[in-house]
């Protein structure tokens, strides 16, 4: 029913939080059925920072999205990097670090 490819599911509270075949979907821990499922990442990753999903695309976007039983809404997004990337990001002391296989970016999301 949750089919990850790259990425791993962030939890939060009683509900958890993934890619499955590129589109972002939420499920539920009580009963483990899904929620919604909407939006097109791609193969992407994701962090869970506070009350926020941070995405980052397959094609190299960073979208916010909240961490959230309510239909997903993007509250930022941005093109990061260019070309595809199935890498982790990193997130530390509010910076945000991606990358691919030709180049890295830092961004300051504080």
């Amino acid at each position: 029913q949750f089919k990850l490819k790259f990425d791993s599911a962030m939890r939060r509270g009683d509900y958890v939080y993934g890619l499955d075949e590129g589109l972002l979907t939420c499920l539920s821990l009580k009963d483990g059925k899904r929620v919604w499922k909407q939006g097109r990442y791609g193969y992407g990753q994701m962090l869970l920072a506070d009350d926020k999903l941070v995405i980052l695309s397959e094609e190299g976007d960073v979208v916010l999205v909240p961490a959230s039983p309510e239909p997903p809404r993007e509250l930022e997004k941005f093109r990061a990097i260019e070309g595809k990337t199935w890498n982790n990001p990193t997130l530390a002391r509010g910076r945000l670090l991606v990358r691919n296989a030709e180049e890295a970016a830092c961004y300051d999301l504080k």
